[in-house]
């Protein structure tokens, strides 16, 4: 009997983690060339927001326009943002008829405005000792998934990017619209402080 229970919690833990195994995943996309403004953006998007995974590199990509040029990144996020984080704006400071709600648009403000090397360290080749500055395009991004992600038949997925600046990897939650299109839902997390940059001390060279 003792046996035949051993058998029983070793078969058990072995289940577990191979239901544990599928449920973590991992995916790879990559980005021949990366957007340097607006314009170069929206094909980016075009070609990128067919697949949960892509749409966060989209996210990023406008984040990081948006880190070099405010008006211009602003734009990029609006057609790459879910509908929920968006209002009607007919004026001159909307774009397509929409912007960016007031709370969405504070945060980004504020935050890289705080931590202008953040968006860096989420590209490739970047690192604190090098300033999070990152190498060149082609870029490879490897995100993940967990057991509490949802699926892409769901409509609604939560994957994880790492950041060079920070322990773990951070969560953004995307939305599939009624064209199929994947936008990002909910990013807080992407936009929270990472270890500061090294500095050298010009003094260290006298």
């Amino acid at each position: 009997m003792d046996r035949i229970l051993k058998y029983v919690s070793i078969l058990s833990i072995l289940l577990f983690a191979a239901t544990l195994s599928a449920q973590n995943e991992t995916y790879t996309v990559t980005a021949n060339s990366w957007p340097a403004d607006f314009s170069s953006f929206e094909s980016f998007r075009d070609a990128n927001a067919s697949t949960s995974q892509g749409a966060v590199i989209v996210l990023l990509a406008a984040l990081s326009i948006y880190s070099k040029n405010a008006e211009e990144g602003k734009k990029a996020l609006i057609i790459c943002l879910d509908a929920n984080s968006l209002i009607s704006d007919t004026s001159p400071n909307g774009y397509k008829g929409f912007n960016i709600n007031r709370n969405t648009i504070d945060l980004v403000k504020r935050q890289l405005e705080q931590h202008p090397y953040l968006i860096g360290s989420y590209l490739p080749g970047s690192s604190f000792q090098n300033g999070y500055k990152p190498s060149n395009p082609p870029y490879n991004f490897t995100l993940t998934s967990n057991r509490f992600s949802g699926t892409e038949e769901s409509g609604q997925k939560k994957l994880f990017l790492p950041s060079s600046g920070a322990d773990t990897p951070r969560p953004v939650t995307v939305k599939r619209n009624a064209k199929g299109v994947w936008k990002a839902s909910e990013f807080s997390s992407l936009l929270v402080g990472i270890k500061k940059p090294a500095t050298s001390n010009p003094a260290d060279d006298l």
